[in-house]
């Protein structure tokens, strides 16, 4: 009995194995270390385990990816040779890879998929970048533009909706874990701001290295609060729970507010309205009427109002009020001359190569002759940095033509469209899901009214949420195609 007890201690081979490699291992990698000063090889463990995770939990990679993101490092900062967001981009790489092996056996199988509108709206998306990168100006450029967007969409859209199809779960983890290393961003970004009195000028800079500037930063806040604000009403969640998701909630209220980006203020806001629409029922009928009295009172009024915002004289500044008052502001203030000056680029290019474009990704280094002296501000270069067209739409239609601005138009359109629909039809089945999904829908709100005045797609940071977002809302409508038509029909008022 002694004997038995005794031999169920001693390691088995298996184990003997794993202990004699891993011996193996620490003696090279010191040696590695001692002689070298190469410390490489520290990493081994790391990347073997990433590995097992892609074929065996690729869940626990979307979840990695998700929280890393507000935290990734972009590497351009301080190498520009090195235009690498770690360790985001490389996890997206490979999940790009695993979904063209997977899909060469299994995509065919997930027809409904093939056949939603935002599944072919990306499609068309996809289809154009290409074309035009056929034609471009910068034939490199474009096609590094191209594979670029591959990895950001593709894992996060087209492998993220089977997944949140798959494993429920994952969707509001997705969001969770986001919104955790937000709040982290958020919180270091005050107590940094804070030293320097919040102050305009600081706000531009204080929460790097995490976020390049307040534009990207103030998008990414926005984009969470209203989904954080609807799984905070959800019942599902306790008390200490939803006073830990409200006291963040508050944190990056005061985020956004101190970002001093008036673009995802503005954003924010109208979602805001939007929301207050969907869910009081206003009917669409009086919508359209209120715009029209806008639209009509607008033209009516056109040689007043533009009199007016030629006369307003107020740059953007730390006091809120006057920052507000500022957007309208394109007579003094650089940041909308330029990036009116930026428009005004993408226009001429445009009127240069209305079909293609001057090829993906080549704006910033092809706008410079078209800008105009008159034209320019203090703030204007020639060396295509601060930003690109200052707008997804514009850019699109200077980059890849007409053809590829209503490609990007078609795939907003279908995104919203289908978001609301889904919302609409989860309310007669399950209460607690459609506010999660008008939660996400509402954010994409705040991004894409955020579009029409920057452009942040191309970067990780902004790329991860969105399309993550989109893809939960598509795999929510998808599961609601494979239940029984009469379980649609019920009644929601017990599906809390």
């Amino acid at each position: 009995m002694n004997t038995g007890s005794a031999k169920s201690f001693l390691p088995s081979k298996t184990e003997r194995w794993v202990l004699a490699l891993s011996l193996i291992f620490l003696l090279v990698n010191l040696a590695a270390i001692v002689l070298k000063e190469n410390y490489f090889l520290s990493l081994l463990p790391v990347f073997l385990g990433l590995i097992y995770l892609y074929f065996f939990s690729v869940e626990t990679i979307f979840l990695i990816i998700a929280f890393t993101s507000p935290l990734a490092i972009n590497l351009s900062d301080w190498d520009a040779r090195l235009a690498v967001s770690l360790p985001t981009e490389p996890l997206m790489a490979g999940l790009l890879l695993i979904f063209l092996l997977k899909s060469l056996y299994e995509l065919n199988k997930w027809k409904a998929f093939l056949r939603n509108p935002v599944t072919i709206a990306f499609l068309i998306y996809f289809v154009w970048i290409a074309f035009s990168s056929l034609t471009s100006q910068m034939p490199l450029v474009s096609w590094k533009f191209f594979v670029s967007h591959l990895w950001l969409i593709v894992p996060m859209y087209f492998f993220g909706t089977r997944l949140f199809f798959l494993k429920e779960s994952t969707q509001r983890n997705f969001v969770i874990v986001q919104f955790i290393a937000l709040v982290f961003v958020a919180i270091y970004t005050l107590v940094r701001h804070a030293g320097y009195n919040f102050g305009d000028d600081e706000s531009h800079w204080v929460m790097q290295p995490f976020y390049k500037d307040h534009a990207i930063y103030g998008s990414a806040i926005a984009l969470f609060i209203p989904v954080m604000f609807f799984m905070f009403t959800d019942k599902k969640y306790n008390f200490t729970q939803k006073f830990f998701m409200m006291a963040s909630i508050v944190v990056l209220i005061l985020a956004l507010l101190f970002s001093y980006s008036r673009a995802a203020w503005l954003g924010f806001f109208i979602a805001i309205g939007i929301g207050i629409i969907v869910l009081f029922r206003i009917k669409f009928k009086v919508i359209i009427i209120g715009f029209l009295i806008l639209l009509l009172g607008g033209l009516f009024f056109q040689s007043q109002i533009m009199h007016r915002l030629e006369k307003n004289k107020q740059d953007s500044s730390e006091d809120i009020v006057e920052n507000i008052e500022s957007i309208s502001n394109i007579s003094t203030d650089a940041s909308n001359l330029e990036r009116m000056n930026r428009w005004n680029c993408a226009f001429r290019m445009t009127a240069d190569y209305p079909v293609c474009g001057t090829g993906p990704g080549t704006y910033q280094f092809l706008y410079a002759p078209y800008q105009f002296s008159y034209e320019k501000t203090i703030i204007s270069t020639n060396a295509g940095t601060l930003g690109n067209a200052h707008s997804e739409f514009l850019g699109a239609m200077a980059e890849t033509g007409i053809p590829g601005m209503l490609s990007v138009v078609f795939l907003v359109f279908a995104i919203f469209f289908y978001g609301f629909h889904t919302y609409s039809r989860l309310r007669r089945v399950d209460r607690s899901k459609a506010r999660f999904v008008l939660g996400l829908v509402l954010g994409l709100v705040t991004y894409f009214t955020h579009a029409f005045l920057n452009n942040f797609l191309d970067s990780d940071k902004i790329a991860i949420p969105v399309w993550g977002f989109v893809a939960i809302i598509v795999a929510n409508g998808l599961a609601l195609e494979n239940k029984p038509k009469e379980e649609e029909t019920t009644s929601g008022e017990n599906a809390d």
